[in-house]
């Protein structure tokens, strides 16, 4: 695998959301030994909108920055009590989206973790923006956190179309959560609704060709799963039918899945306004974790 876990970035606004999403990478780092990494923008939305309510709209840049310091090095105390002695901190003034991906990569880090929700639009704003770059660039895996940090992930979902991205993503899914109990899920969905070539097949015709459909899909995953090595000897084959965002969607609450791995490709930014229709569900239609993987090697072209 392509991808290591010696570092983890992750970044903080100081919200709910972004707590969750720092102690899930402290977890992780704790459980992989990596170094974590911590990153606060001051020109984040919600940052300043904070302290804006709160009588300091007169602050200077200068006050902003040791503000932020003073609640990383806080932050940092409390993780390095907690028994993780290699946290590092990091202010920028500079947007995120402009400045995670060079991060990312000064850092050589393995995996970003970030907030997949907070407070209001504007962060929104900013997740979505800071997600689709860094994604789209091929950079970096990105980890979107939604449950509660404190404990381990049980159930993981590795959810595959047979691509080398999708390998990737079910690999970095396996390593991140060696004791989970994973899925292989895929969704085959077939076209006979909307074929002229079925429209005066008979029922036992539709019905033959649906198995078929279903059993090469078996045979795919297999091969898939045989990809992956010994770490996914152990994991559930789930082909399921239908629309991926539909299947993803229900095979999350089957199985009570709290991370689904996705593996996605770098897009030009005439090519797609985020990600992919998939892993744009993924980002905002799950309940659960989402780990978008791109594959290593891969270049945007614009």
């Amino acid at each position: 695998m392509s991808w290591s876990l010696a570092t983890i970035l992750a970044t903080t606004d100081f919200s709910e959301a972004a707590e969750q999403a720092v102690e899930r990478a402290a977890a992780l780092a704790r459980q992989h030994g990596a170094r974590l990494h911590l990153l606060h923008s001051t020109d984040e939305g919600d940052w300043l909108a904070r302290l804006i309510d709160h009588g300091r709209s007169s602050a200077s840049r200068e006050l902003w920055q040791k503000a932020a310091d003073s609640a990383l090095a806080r932050l940092r105390q409390r993780l390095q009590a907690d028994g993780l002695q290699a946290v590092e901190t990091q202010v920028v003034t500079e947007p995120l989206y402009r400045c995670l991906g060079r991060i990312a990569q000064e850092l050589d880090a393995g995996l970003l973790v970030m907030g997949a929700h907070g407070e209001g639009r504007v962060r929104r704003a900013v997740l979505g923006a800071t997600a689709d770059r860094v994604l789209r660039a091929g950079m970096v895996p990105v980890l979107l956190v939604r449950g509660k940090g404190d404990g381990g992930y049980l159930r993981v979902a590795l959810a595959t179309d047979f691509s080398a991205a999708s390998r990737h993503a079910a690999q970095l899914g396996l390593a991140l959560a060696p004791d989970a109990s994973h899925y292989l899920l895929h969704a085959n969905q077939l076209m006979l609704d909307r074929s002229l070539a079925f429209a005066h097949r008979s029922a036992e015709a539709l019905e033959a060709y649906r198995s078929q459909a279903m059993a090469e899909a078996a045979k795919a995953m297999a091969d898939f799963a045989a990809s992956l090595g010994p770490a996914a000897a152990a994991a559930v084959r789930a082909p399921r039918e239908g629309p991926a965002a539909q299947v993803l969607a229900s095979f999350v609450l089957e199985a009570g899945i709290d991370l689904v791995a996705l593996g996605t490709r770098p897009r030009a930014r005439w090519e797609a306004n985020l990600l992919g229709s998939t892993a744009l569900f993924a980002l905002t239609g799950l309940d659960c974790d989402v780990l978008l993987v791109p594959e290593p090697g891969a270049q945007r072209t614009d």
